[in-house]
């Protein structure tokens, strides 16, 4: 559709031909991202002229935001945008007006990485907006605050929070109560500290500060137990007020929401049935769902008493739902239905009649029948609730009737209703589960011999799918008893039976009693039965499962020469791999390791890369015969290209021991990394010929002879020598992983942090005179890059050991971060930072 400018909503006419172009012009999807790749270059260009404007800094962030959406042919790596990001800090910093610092903010949420140095920058600038006096700044930094929630930024902003939740503007508290929610996921206390002002806003008369109160309080439930009782009476009151007063219907549906968590009050029982009754009149289903989802946990007795008194019955209401012919009303009355326990509305119970008429329940059973798979499953749960016989005799008569001339798409069908049923009879016992899945087959294919030919690919997925969203004792029971019937020969199992049972027992492969031998004898018995696809999967399976075996039983060897005799090239191929790495237990264990999952696809996925890598090594490695008469040189006795060694250096004086040999040997590594680097660096273009790897690699040779121990002698420490020699290890290597292992291994309650008006510099001279032992690892190593490491008392473990980070601000103040195993120097620690803010 041709749009003229005018009317696009572009703001400019670059936007407008790159819009055009990206969305009509480019013929395929490659092409646009070509558009996008070029117009990242142009912006690129343009941010990196001294003198643009916020205006034009503004336009090519936008820009830059609609091509991080755009592009779709092949993912950007990380910090493709990295370079536009000193200029949105600055744009939120310094925008000459609204609109601009929300580009700034936006695309700083959008793009900028939780953990990069340009966050702290944009800390102060939060804490700026957040201290104006202007409504729509402060809404703005709390927008970012919600959007892009971070650790660093609660010292600096969380003062400021508490006194925005009593701001004038309904705007400001409904986004710093949201605001404290986001950030309370970092700091729990944070949330817990206004307990108050949240059940305060639960009385707000604003509808959007309402909304946000509540959420809220789900938080602070999760965090602080306590409060629970104080909103749940506080949620129950503003049910009452809400429907009185006719609130939007959204905040009586947040409110019945909270009531779900916070529990109903049963004072409150008659107005919910109420609401049930007012919503299914104006078919206002979310709302009526709504309440409906809060009479599971109503005693029952209480809801009889509830139901006579306002002479409502919940399940009449809804009625009306069950003559629709539309599926999403049969989906919502079938779900409201749920809710309900049967003795309110089955007549299971003597003293309360059946509220549906015997033609409503011929309704219900009918939807048996449905086409949709989830109304089918949700009436089977509802029958089965009522009377399991109900639902095992449906189940007895499918198969009774089960049609014999039935082709693939109907057996299909057939089967997965068949399933759906075994599904609800055997809810969370995997044993049976097992048992009723294999008399279903059987039965099914003895009602017919060409369904015991056919692989039934739906009930294959069904079966797998329902295995891994089971609990693992639902998983274990129904393995143990599947691979248990695989194991004895009087069970007949088809060919769906045999795809599902070897993928069982792939997956479940050492968890199982049964031996792994056992396994592989009943699946070797059984391969001349199966077709050629099944007997592919079964071959897998036992190739995985003989990584199990000590040695694979002899049988199993001929039975397997036996089909390998009888088949084709395929089949006869996957035998002799089998015969082959069965007996390299080595190789057989790294391709299972190396597998993604324990499933068959990952493991055959896993067998074909270690095919398609040997391959290329046997083709890398493979012998070459001379083709002339210059190749003859190589085959020189090797002394005639050795060199005479340089004479060792003389003794120098050094300041430090020399690392010990496991870091020398690390540290030789990139020695000769920074060799060839230096030789490299001298002619990119150049071509490596063989002689310089020759000459490389006899570098290389005599640098690690010079690391044997016959020939390390103690020199006098020299600290121009450590710090040029390449065979000395970086000192900060141990300390970083022992300053991230302390740090990782203890968690938040053993910590603090804070903000601190001092420089860095200080805090270190400070730390320095009153603690033994500081290991410093710099701002640019890992682990944590961007913070100053500090490994406090590291040297002497009787005074405790303690793991400080610093982060500098612009402004010469730092942020701090503590933890400490030992409860006293965390003190000592966070008293001696407390004292220079």
């Amino acid at each position: 559709m041709d749009v003229p400018f005018a009317s696009s909503g572009a703001f400019n006419r670059a936007h407008y031909t790159l819009v055009r172009n990206i969305e009509e012009s480019a013929p395929s999807p490659e092409i646009a991202d070509s558009y996008i790749l070029k117009e990242v270059a142009s912006v690129r260009s343009r941010l990196r002229q001294p003198t643009i404007s916020p205006k034009e800094t503004k336009e090519c962030l936008l820009i830059l935001l609609y091509c991080s959406m755009s592009i779709v042919s092949r993912a950007l790596p990380n910090g493709s945008f990295d370079f536009a990001l000193p200029q949105a800090v600055n744009l939120a910093e310094a925008g000459r007006t609204v609109h601009e610092k929300r580009i700034g903010y936006l695309f700083c949420a959008e793009l900028m990485s939780p953990l990069h140095e340009l966050r702290l920058m944009l800390v102060n600038t939060l804490r700026k907006d957040l201290e104006s006096s202007a409504p729509s700044l402060i809404c703005l930094s709390l927008d970012n605050l919600i959007t892009s929630p971070s650790e660093d930024v609660i010292p600096a902003v969380q003062s400021r929070l508490h006194d925005l939740l009593s701001n004038q503007s309904p705007y400001v508290r409904r986004r710093a109560l949201l605001a404290c929610s986001a950030l309370s996921r970092y700091e729990p206390d944070l949330l817990r500290r206004i307990t108050s002002k949240v059940l305060k806003r639960l009385q707000d008369p604003h509808p959007m500060v309402l909304g946000a109160a509540l959420t809220a309080s789900l938080e602070l439930i999760k965090i602080h137990e306590p409060a629970k009782k104080d909103i749940k009476e506080a949620v129950n009151s503003l049910l009452q007020q809400s429907w009185s007063n006719n609130h939007e219907r959204w905040s009586v549906l947040q409110i019945l929401g909270v009531l779900r968590t916070v529990g109903l009050d049963p004072s409150n029982l008659g107005l919910v049935l109420q609401i049930i009754q007012a919503t299914s009149k104006s078919a206002d289903h979310p709302v009526m769902f709504a309440a409906f989802l809060l009479l599971p946990d109503v005693d029952l007795q209480e809801l009889r008493n509830a139901v006579t008194s306002e002479s409502l019955s919940p399940a009449a209401n809804i009625r009306q739902l069950l003559t629709s012919r539309s599926v999403n009303d049969q989906y919502i009355f079938l779900s409201c239905l749920s809710r309900l326990k049967p003795e309110i509305w089955a007549g299971t119970n003597p003293e309360i009649p059946a509220v549906l008429e015997e033609w409503e329940v011929g309704r219900v059973m009918e939807l048996l029948d449905s086409s949709d798979a989830v109304v089918r499953r949700k009436t089977l749960g509802i029958l089965n609730s009522i009377d399991l016989n109900i639902v095992n005799s449906y189940y007895s008569r499918s198969l009774q009737t089960l049609p014999s001339d039935l082709n693939l798409n109907g057996i299909s069908e057939y089967t997965t209703r068949l399933l759906e049923v075994v599904e609800i009879q055997t809810d969370g016992d995997g044993e049976l589960y097992a048992r009723q899945l294999v008399d279903l087959f059987a039965q099914m294919e003895g009602r017919s011999p060409r369904y015991a030919k056919l692989v039934v690919e739906n009930a294959v997925e069904m079966v797998l799918l329902h295995m891994r969203n089971a609990a693992t004792s639902f998983q274990i029971g129904c393995a143990a008893t599947l691979v248990t019937s695989l194991a004895n020969p009087e069970t007949f199992l088809g060919q769906t039976m045999m795809v599902v049972v070897p993928a069982l027992a792939t997956e479940y492969c050492g968890k199982l009693a049964v031996p792994p031998p056992d396994v592989l004898r009943g699946l070797a018995s059984r391969l001349h039965l199966c077709s050629l696809p099944v007997q592919d999967a079964c071959l897998l399976a036992m190739l995985r499962i003989s990584a199990e075996c000590e040695q694979v039983p002899s049988e199993v060897l001929m039975c397997i020469n036996d089909v390998s005799n009888q088949s084709g090239r395929h089949i006869r191929k996957r035998c002799e791999e089998f015969t082959s790495l069965a007996a390299q237990k080595d190789v057989l264990a790294s391709i299972v390791q190396s597998s993604k999952s324990a499933s068959l696809p990952d493991f055959l996925e896993a067998l074909h890369s270690y095919q398609v890598s040997a391959a290329k090594s046997k083709k890398t490695h493979h012998p070459r015969e001379p083709s002339s008469p210059s190749s003859s040189r190589a085959s020189l006795p090797s002394n005639k290209l050795r060199y005479t060694a340089y004479a060792a250096p003389p003794p120098t004086a050094r300041l430090r021991e020399r690392a010990s040999s496991g870091e020398s040997s690390r540290s030789g590594g990139r020695a000769s990394s920074q060799l060839s680097g230096s030789s490299a660096g001298q002619d990119l273009s150049r071509t490596v010929t063989a002689g310089d790897l020759t000459l490389a690699a006899a570098a290389q040779e005599f640098e690690m002879s010079s690391l044997a121990p016959e020939n390390l002698v103690p020199h006098a420490p020299d600290l121009i020598a450590f710090n040029d020699s390449p065979f000395i290890s970086d000192p900060s290597v141990d300390n970083a992983s022992e300053f991230e292992s302390i740090w990782n291994s203890l968690d938040e309650s053993s910590g603090a942090r804070g903000w601190c008006d001092s420089s860095i510099e200080v805090v270190i001279k400070q730390l320095e005179s009153v603690e033994d032992t500081l290991q410093v690892i710099p701002v640019q190593e890992s682990p944590f890059i961007g913070d100053l490491k500090i490994l406090i008392n590291g040297a002497d473990p009787t005074r405790g050991i303690g793991v400080l980070r610093l982060r500098a601000s612009e402004e010469g103040s730092c942020l701090w971060r503590v933890r400490c195993g030992d409860a006293g120097l965390r003190v000592r620690v966070k008293r001696l930072l407390t004292g220079l803010e």
